[in-house]
């Protein structure tokens, strides 16, 4: 599969926008904000930011001992392939 210039700046942009889409968590955040100030929302600023952290090292690392697991796996579906 190859990919020209245009479809990765089509895809960057997609992305791009999705990111500036504000999510619940913004809506949490800012009715933390508002209803107790800095004080009452820092912490679950740093828990969105943790969690953001720590989702994606665990969903890799799962999948990572997932493939090692299975490796014998992966090198029949290698040659399977259609």
């Amino acid at each position: 599969m190859t990919l020209s210039v245009w479809d990765l700046l089509l895809y960057a942009g997609a992305l791009f926008v999705l990111f500036l889409t504000p999510g619940p968590v913004w809506l949490a955040l800012m009715a933390r904000a508002v209803s107790g100030g800095f004080h009452a929302a820092w912490p679950l600023a740093l828990g969105v930011a943790c969690g953001d952290i720590l989702w994606p090292l665990v969903a890799i690392g799962g999948m990572s001992w997932l493939a090692v697991s299975l490796g014998e796996v992966m090198l029949v579906l290698r040659w399977v392939r259609v």
